[in-house]
């Protein structure tokens, strides 16, 4: 705790000085007035003091070397992330350190808006501009070709006077109207291809934006899209919630990232075993969301019922030590989906889910 409330101290010594500054006209000044090389030392030397503070602050609070623990303390002693650093700073302020818990919570937090509506809402006005560009020099091209057009026309009508000029004319007006359009064609080809990027761009974008970073799985909100879409439709559909039973001790008893790659198995597992028709999705935390389409509640719970019995059989290992977990299980409730809507199947879901719970876990409830 000590060297953590030491490494705090001189995060904060550095953003809020407590010497005398030196002036900022000074500091500028002496900057300038330095060479390159001296310049360069001093990036290099203010890096490798960021880095020492990161490796101090992950060793303070007991944290994993990962890229997420890495990147959110970067982010914390950086500044450069205002809304990851305040929520570093808000976890660290009555304990002094950053658990493995709330490092995940806030790493989960900010990847679900990492390519959120501002970055897709970005890429899309750039792709429009693109596509404007595109309108823009095909109407360029056209009106070239019809004052080519009206050229040539006013060239015949004096060819009888002067064929030799005319010619000459009618050679320099095509030379002319060949160049103009070298240069739409090659407008046209810039313009496409950076819309054709823009377009990929903005497809991976509103896939990753639909994705949970941890598990790969479709997240909360690609869930909740599909089961509206659903909602209007005629045939039959179930939705299910699952839960991981006692999902905190596999944290406590066996670390953080033993726990996500539980999350991970439970996710991949429920996608094998329930099959291509149904939608699987991590919903949050250790709960798993299901939408089962064109399937009656019934044959939902048959279903979900069997994979409940084929986890509970596995015998999982932690791989990073050898030791075995204890029994890998997960408690679920199923809904019809009816004309009361998405919402209500959800919420009978979760009704059914406490339900199992509450009977002692490692069982599927029905809701209605």
């Amino acid at each position: 705790m000590r060297a953590s409330g030491m490494m705090m101290a001189s995060h904060h010594t550095r953003a809020c000085p407590a010497a005398a500054p030196t002036p900022p006209l000074r500091r500028v000044l002496g900057w300038l007035g330095s060479s390159r090389a001296e310049r360069a030392d001093a990036r290099v030397a203010a890096r490798r003091r960021l880095f020492d503070s990161i490796g101090e602050m992950l060793f303070a609070s007991a944290l994993a070397p990962s890229p997420r623990n890495y990147g959110l303390v970067h982010a914390f002693l950086s500044g450069e992330d205002v809304a990851t650093s305040a929520a570093v700073a808000e976890a660290v302020r009555d304990s002094g350190r950053l658990s493995e818990g709330a490092a995940a919570k806030i790493a989960e937090g900010h990847a679900a808006t990492d390519l959120g509506a501002d970055t897709i809402a970005r890429l899309t006005e750039t792709l429009e501009a693109r596509i404007a560009d595109c309108l823009g020099a095909a109407g360029a091209s056209r009106q070239s070709a019809e004052r080519f057009g009206t050229a040539l026309e006013g060239e015949a009508a004096r060819f009888a006077d002067d064929p030799g000029a005319t010619i000459e004319r009618v050679v320099a007006l095509t030379r002319d109207a060949i160049t103009a359009t070298r240069l739409v064609e090659q407008q046209l080809e810039r313009a496409r291809r950076e819309a054709d990027a823009l377009r990929r761009d903005l497809h991976q974008a509103r896939r990753a934006a639909e994705r949970d970073h941890l598990t790969g799985l479709p997240n909360r909100r690609a869930f909740e899209a599909a089961l509206r879409a659903l909602a209007h439709g005629d045939a039959p559909a179930t939705v299910a919630l699952c839960d991981i039973d006692d999902f905190k001790q596999v944290n406590d008893r066996f670390g953080h990232p033993a726990g996500d790659r539980v999350l991970r198995f439970v996710g991949t597992f429920l996608q094998r075993e329930l099959g291509s028709d149904v939608l699987v999705a991590r919903h949050g935390g250790e709960e798993f969301a299901c939408l089962f389409r064109g399937t009656t509640a019934d044959a939902a719970l048959a279903r979900l019922d069997r994979a409940r019995e084929r986890l509970a059989a596995r015998s999982l290992v932690n791989q990073e030590t050898g030791i075995a977990f204890d029994r890998v299980t997960f408690s679920g409730g199923v809904a019809q989906l009816g004309d009361t809507g998405a919402a209500a199947a959800l919420g009978e879901a979760d009704l059914a889910l406490y339900a199992a719970k509450h009977a002692g876990k490692n069982r599927i409830g029905a809701g209605g």
